[in-house]
């Protein structure tokens, strides 16, 4: 049976990982979303399930504040930037988990500009399993992104990273540079310094080194995270400190450098062995994007086999969408994201939008009870009611039962609660039942876009106030995603609207996400039944 790619289908960016004894750790990026920093786990590299009960690294709203991890349209830089955790790094060192993060926040008295300021972190764990033993963040001073480790032999611990000279993309606003730490306190033992400028000069980032065969490897991501993306690697000799011979054959993997077209922006990437076959692979993020105006799950995690002969450089097999070289398959490639699956709290693939106010959420049997907030899907800071999965497939759906029997209209408050497919703060598709103070209700469909300043409704219905429930869905396709609605005794489901996937696609780094929601004034729980995506 062939190994299909993406291994990881939906937003799971920025792949790390690592194996430590019969297992692979990968771990990707969240950006502005809670829990944080996913880690999964796989015996064959291609299975791959959460780690036990929550899941991720950042399992606790106390461990770190990403309430301004906020999204910025910027048509300068031809990007729709998100703040947040960016890229981070999984090692295992004597019998404990390290991973270095990123949370790139909003933070303009200290940020070139008015931009966003890199928060530097890193959390140890001697048990992935047991969400406890994760470890508050233990900060240091470094200013970039992307941050690495190295453990030397010698017991000597090396962070890197992309360190930022600004954000002007006519210069060169980042290189590859390194110091040493105090990895118990995470103070730096020594100055920072440049390793390498990279292959092409442009935006180099994700660093990580690798020693083998009396070489200090460096792999890079650079050119950018979108069209011009690629991975290039350097070595040096004898010390980790440099300097860096480039490999002649840079870039070693890229976008255009893949056996199917589909498969586009590739880069940003991870060298794994595999002891017990003796074999190297790459984990790599990409986009399903070629041909295609329309990408909005944006970039997931592929795998591809690497040929590293001694004291040579790794080659790479292009990316394919059905790997022909292949790892031993323990079991068939499970097909779990295709199936309907019950959103639920505590479930480690429900996520929130930024830093929750857990007590909002409540779980009654197969009822979800959200609390209201006053904030909106278009909130650019901080967090409201909202609870979601990613979007695994470009073929999916998601349905939800909103139930009306509790919702007393005669309070004379606001409400809007309902299921939206999510991008970002800018690009939401939501449709929702409203409740105004006047007592009406209504069932409404929104798009807010790129090009708009505020959600357009494009379609409304106005209900009898003697429904007990509505049954919200929506089904995407590769082109576009349809939202239908039906009353208790329908038969047949009412489509309400449509919006083009392109809606959500773009030059961003998050992917779509399939929430259910509250907000308006209204001050008692909403009661929702048997949110599914699938």
């Amino acid at each position: 049976m062939p190994v299909s790619n993406p291994i990881l289908p939906g937003f799971f960016p920025d792949p790390s990982c690592i194996k430590v004894g019969s297992y692979f750790y990968l771990a990707n990026s969240s950006f502005q979303f809670f829990p944080g920093i996913p880690i999964h786990k796989s015996k064959d590299l291609v299975n791959w399930t959460h780690i036990e009960l929550l899941g991720n690294v950042l399992c606790r709203p106390s461990q770190l504040n990403l309430n301004q991890a906020t999204t910025r349209n910027t048509p300068s830089r031809n990007e729709i930037f998100t703040g947040g955790l960016f890229a981070p790094t999984i090692r295992y060192h004597k019998a404990t988990f390290y991973i270095f993060c990123t949370n790139l926040y909003l933070k303009p008295q200290d940020a070139p500009d008015g931009d966003y300021f890199p928060q530097n972190f890193f959390i140890t764990s001697t048990n992935l399993q047991d969400p406890s033993s994760f470890s508050d963040p233990i900060l240091y001073e470094f200013y970039g992104i992307d941050p690495s480790v190295y453990f030397d032999l010698d017991d000597r611990v090396y962070v890197q990273g992309s360190f930022l000279f600004g954000y002007d993309r006519s210069i060169q606003a980042t290189t590859i540079s390194q110091a040493e730490i105090d990895i118990k306190t995470g103070k730096l033992l020594s100055p920072i310094q440049e390793l390498w400028k990279g292959h092409s000069g442009v935006i180099p980032e994700g660093p990580h080194i690798y020693r083998k065969d009396g070489y200090y490897y460096l792999l890079v991501a650079e050119g950018g995270t979108f069209d011009g993306h690629m991975l290039t690697i350097a070595r040096a000799k004898n010390s980790i400190w440099g300097p860096y011979e480039p490999c002649p054959h840079n870039p070693v993997i890229r976008a255009n450098n893949t056996v199917c077209p589909l498969i586009q922006r590739v880069g940003h990437g991870e060298l794994v062995y595999d002891d017990i076959t003796d074999t190297w692979w790459a984990l790599v993020l990409a986009t399903r994007s070629g041909g295609r105006s329309r990408f909005p799950l944006g970039r997931e995690t592929f795998l591809t086999s690497v040929e590293w002969p001694d004291g040579d450089w790794p080659q790479f097999t292009a990316i394919e969408e059905n790997l022909k070289v292949r790892p031993p398959l323990l079991e068939v490639k499970v097909a779990s994201r295709q199936l309907d699956q019950k959103v639920l709290l505590g479930d480690p693939k429900t996520i929130f939008l930024r830093t929750p106010k857990l007590t909002d959420y409540r779980q009654d049997d197969d009822k979800l009870l959200l609390k209201p907030t006053e904030e909106n899907l278009s909130l650019q800071e901080g967090t409201m009611t909202f609870l979601g999965q990613r979007q695994y497939q470009l073929s999916s759906h998601a349905s939800v039962v909103l139930l009306l029997a509790d919702l007393d209209v005669s309070k004379r408050k606001s409400l809007r609660a309902g299921i939206t497919v999510y991008k970002d703060t800018n690009r939401h598709c939501s449709l929702f039942l409203e409740i105004m103070i006047t007592g009406e209700i209504a069932i409404a469909f929104e798009v807010e876009a790129i090009d708009v300043t505020a959600p357009q409704r494009l379609a409304s219905v106005f209900l009898p106030q003697s429904h007990e429930a509505i049954s919200l869905t929506i089904i995407a396709t590769p082109e576009k995603y349809e939202f239908f609605y039906s009353r208790q005794n329908d038969k047949e489901k009412e489509k309400l609207g449509e919006a083009d996937g392109s809606v959500l696609t773009g030059n961003d780094f998050t992917g779509a996400v399939y929430a259910i929601f509250a907000s308006g004034s209204w001050d008692d729980s909403v009661a929702f039944r048997g949110f599914v995506t699938g």
